[in-house]
């Protein structure tokens, strides 16, 4: 059950090094009219929140493996 644990928490860990590369290529692709928009923001902001838990979740599940 360790092994499966630790191996969750680093899947979770690479998958959010994904969301977040996802995410940069969004902010940074965007063009000029939609980086004013309020629901441009909100929705990213969103999205970094969604990447903060998960990255949480996974430094959680590697420190219950141990």
């Amino acid at each position: 059950m360790r092994v499966l644990t630790v191996l969750s928490g680093v899947a979770v860990l690479l998958v959010t090094l994904a969301y977040g590369h996802l995410l940069h290529h969004y902010f940074v692709n965007t063009s000029a009219e939609a980086a004013q928009n309020p629901v441009f923001w909100l929705s990213f902001s969103f999205g970094v929140g969604v990447g903060i838990f998960s990255f949480i979740g996974g430094a959680m599940l590697l420190r219950r493996g141990r």
